[in-house]
């Protein structure tokens, strides 16, 4: 644990210098014509407050035609579109247990300012180690796994993200992702995650996440013909259906665009 331990706390310390982006000026162009250039100091999908020079000023969606940003970031008051890559490393915990590396993917909506929907597709690098659970070899028995275990999960999700700020500018966020894992093997996905949303420029921004994993999985361990509950495979062999459930722990950083 002390790798990860040293990873989180580095990634901690980038994300509290990164997130302190200044005083950034707006300007809400209303439709009456009139303009007013402050800061935005909060935002609902009804209002916007701005500060200009101390006094507070509040304006309500029908009001407002459009926004613009001082900075070159990307806005998501007219770009809708989004679409996530990260790159992570997983630690498991409890029994059966395994480390892997991820790809993670996302490509949905921004419906509001705040709140995101999308979809998508992960490599879980995961590979059972031969003679450990869940690919084991017990010689008195014959019994071994499915090398299946041999292969990554490959889970398909929905994803749902919400931010605590605008993401126009640096935010913390919160996200979840449900779906199933396909190809290699078949199951349950679930990954619940927190972090810190970075704008940098109008093309893409950085994403930095820590969160949890589920996977449930079902295959076959092949064993003797007589092993209670034993399955034929058709080929001269036998297997009973199993089942696991594999808890991680994950880091991830990615690029939006």
């Amino acid at each position: 644990m002390r790798p990860l331990s040293l990873l989180l706390a580095a990634v901690l310390a980038f994300t509290l210098a990164a997130a302190d982006d200044g005083q950034r000026l707006s300007t809400i162009h209303l439709k009456s014509g009139e303009v007013v250039t402050g800061v935005i100091t909060a935002r609902d999908e009804r209002t916007v407050d701005i500060t200009v020079d101390g006094m507070k000023y509040v304006y309500t969606d029908d009001e407002i035609a459009y926004i613009s940003h001082e900075t070159k970031k990307k806005n998501y008051d007219t770009a809708k579109f989004r679409g996530f890559i990260d790159l992570g490393y997983s630690l498991g915990f409890g029994e059966p247990r395994n480390d892997y590396w991820l790809v993670e993917t996302s490509f949905g909506y921004q419906l509001t300012p705040k709140f995101y929907i999308g979809a998508g597709v992960g490599l879980h690098n995961f590979h059972a180690k031969v003679d450990s659970y869940p690919l084991r070899l017990d010689k008195s028995t014959a019994e071994h796994n499915d090398p299946n275990w041999q292969s990554p999960f490959v889970p398909l999700y929905a994803e749902a993200r919400y931010s605590l700020r605008s993401e126009n500018g640096h935010t913390p966020w919160v996200s979840i992702k449900l779906g199933a894992n396909v190809i290699n093997h078949t199951g349950f996905f679930a990954s619940p995650s927190v972090g810190i949303h970075l704008a940098t420029s109008e093309f893409f921004s950085f994403n930095i996440g820590v969160g949890y994993a589920l996977h449930t999985a079902h295959y076959r361990l092949h064993c003797l013909g007589d092993s209670p509950g034993a399955v034929s495979d058709g080929v001269g062999g036998a297997y009973i259906n199993k089942g696991a459930a594999f808890h991680n722990v994950f880091i991830k950083a990615g690029v939006e665009f």
